[in-house]
């Protein structure tokens, strides 16, 4: 009788499901994408439709939807089950699922999760934060869809609520939820007298709250500390709402505060999602350059706001995410643009977004010369803005982008009024002379202590390595399983996985190439062993075929040759002479033999 497991296996398409994650693309009978589990620049990572497994041939990863799900979302099995089963409309009953002690990370949602139901309860109670988030604009709709709350104005408002429902009050502080008293009386609650934000993380569930004064009072926001469910630098505010709209539109739009994301998800912009308290980071970017081809960076106009974007520019850009800084109009912010002149004047705003190489250099331009026609300026000012602009055109990695600055660079030059290409020629010589200067200066760097040497390791050489996983991959094909079977238990395998899924390929009533690849995969037991086959049965090159197989073979087989034919001089040389040890003699003359062979 099938459990569970497989049978919400067999109903969960793993294609629709990743794609919830990773953009991915038809090639050939399988799918593929860029991989969400390590950087990459050129798709490895592939989804069998077929075998309803996905494989990365870059870092390894593979296994089936339960596999997936566990390790992007970091669940256990137990946690897995559950999202997938709702998923399938398969209703789990309790004697169904594996057993497991709750452990600090369970106990810490299900208090976050209470604790949100306790504020969502007490906005309704009270008025005055009803009508402040009716005065910033926010319908029922959306204050339902974020799911916000209000938190009492009252030192253990929360306390007592958890309290009656017989939580932990250690836990809750855990979650960052209340606080020690310093006289260790007790607890009181974090947040008072504010609009309470959920954040989620990607599968919808609260990990952490931001909260807002009702009033201009400070600190105007507050954020829960990090905790074992909540770092600010791999998050992103309403990324589980925003992450079918961002894959759909290949694009995200980036905000900084919780009423601006909020905004633009009431108008339409559902693509959007919000930093929390902290600059993108090379988490974020790597999260977003799994779904997106472009990204919009909507900071507000001032110097912190200036300083944001080009930072996050920078990093979007050495992900190879091109970025555009939208410009809105003086004092505006995507929440007050928004409710004062609608919808199309964000859109305006986007369509007139510039790419962050130029935002850069008209910054640097702007610094210095003020509302003055940057032409007339002094030399001495023309050079500050020459030497800084080569310094952000040092930070670009795009070719084309450190041109374009040059380009914008090249008429505040003295050598552009008398020849213009030359002028260009010699930023050009400075440039690379910077970049030059950058990558050596880590060289350059004492280091301080001595190189400590690795300890000796025994590898297998790649050919090797891939002439084995050929001969395995051979007998899943009915035109080169039959060269490559009988030879199976006496090869000398170097890789131990290897040898396991031959002993195992071996060991079936039939060969494999008369199997299907679902019932193969069914017939094969060990987890490991079936990451492998899942591999070698998504491999399409290079193309399977018998003399393929044969020439693979015989490369195992000569390696063999060579292995033994080193052992045996390795040991000829700390043995008696063959003139005083007859068995030296016959290992000698084995020697010979074997040499003999592998030159014919």
């Amino acid at each position: 009788m099938r459990n569970v497991r497989d049978i919400i296996r067999e109903r969960i398409d793993l294609v629709e499901l990743v794609s919830d994650y990773v953009r991915l693309e038809r090639a050939g009978k399988n799918y593929k994408g860029l991989c969400p589990f390590h950087t990459e620049k050129t798709p490895s990572f592939f989804v069998s439709p077929e075998l309803n497994r996905f494989h990365c041939f870059g870092c390894g990863a593979s296994g089936d939807a339960f596999a997936f799900l566990m390790r992007i979302e970091g669940l256990s099995f137990r946690e897995a089950l559950r999202q997938l089963a709702q998923r399938a409309g398969i209703e789990l009953h309790e004697d169904a699922l594996p057993a497991e002690a709750p452990d600090e990370r369970e106990r810490l949602r299900k208090l976050l999760f209470a604790a949100n139901f306790f504020y969502r309860q007490s906005l309704q109670r009270t008025p005055a934060a009803q009508r402040y988030l009716a005065q910033r604009g926010l319908t029922r709709d959306t204050i339902e869809a974020f799911e916000l709350g209000y938190a009492p104005d009252g030192w253990d408002c929360l306390v007592r609520f958890l309290e009656r429902h017989n939580f932990s009050l250690p836990d809750a502080e855990a979650a960052g939820l209340l606080k020690a008293r310093e006289d260790g009386s007790g607890y009181y609650d974090r947040f008072r007298h504010r609009i309470t934000f959920p954040i989620h993380d990607a599968s919808g569930r609260v990990i952490a709250f931001g909260a807002r004064t009702l009033g201009n009072e400070e600190p105007k926001y507050l954020n829960s500390p990090e905790t074992p469910l909540f770092e600010k630098r791999t998050t992103l505010y309403g990324w589980h709402r925003a992450r079918g709209a961002i894959l759909r539109q290949r694009a995200a739009l980036i905000v900084e505060g919780y009423l601006d994301l909020i905004m633009l998800h009431q108008y339409g912009f559902t693509h959007s999602v919000a930093t929390l308290g902290t600059a993108l980071t090379e988490d974020h970017a790597t999260r977003l350059k799994r779904l997106v081809d472009r990204v919009y960076l909507i900071f507000d106009s001032d110097a912190a706001g200036i300083r944001a974007a080009l930072r996050a520019g920078e990093i979007l850009s050495q992900a190879a995410i091109p970025a555009l800084v939208v410009r809105l109009p003086e004092g505006e912010d995507p929440d007050s643009l928004l409710r004062t002149q609608g919808a199309e004047a964000l859109q305006h705003a986007l369509d007139s977004a510039i790419p962050i190489a130029q935002f850069g250099i008209e910054h640097i331009i702007r610094e210095v010369a003020g509302d003055r026609n940057p032409l007339t300026l002094s030399p001495a000012h023309k050079a500050q803005i020459v030497q800084r602009g080569l310094q952000w055109a040092a930070s670009l990695p795009s070719a084309l982008e450190r041109m374009a600055c040059l380009e914008r660079l090249a008429p505040l030059t003295p050598a552009y009024l008398t020849n213009r290409q030359a002028a260009l020629q010699a930023l050009q010589q400075e440039l690379h002379q910077l970049l030059r200067t950058r990558r050596q200066r880590p060289n350059q760097q004492p280091s301080p202590s001595p190189p400590q040497r690795e300890p000796l390791r025994l590898t297998v050489p790649k050919a090797i390595f891939q002439a084995e996983s050929e001969v395995l991959r051979a007998t899943l094909h009915p035109d080169s399983a039959a060269i490559v079977l009988e030879h199976l238990p006496h090869i000398e395998w170097q890789v131990p996985l290897h040898k396991q899924l031959a002993d195992a390929l071996s060991a079936l009533p039939q060969p494999p190439c008369h199997y299907s690849p679902a019932a193969l995969l069914q017939a094969i037991e060990n987890d490991a062993l079936k990451d492998l086959l899942t591999a070698l049965l998504m491999q399409e090159a290079p193309p399977m075929n018998p003399e393929w197989a044969a020439g693979c073979l015989q490369r195992l087989q000569q390696d063999a040759l060579r292995r033994k034919r080193l052992q045996l001089a390795t040991e000829l040389t700390q043995q008696p002479t063959p003139e005083t040890n007859p068995q030296a003699a016959e290992r000698l003359q084995e020697y010979w033999r074997m040499r003999v062979e592998s030159l014919s």
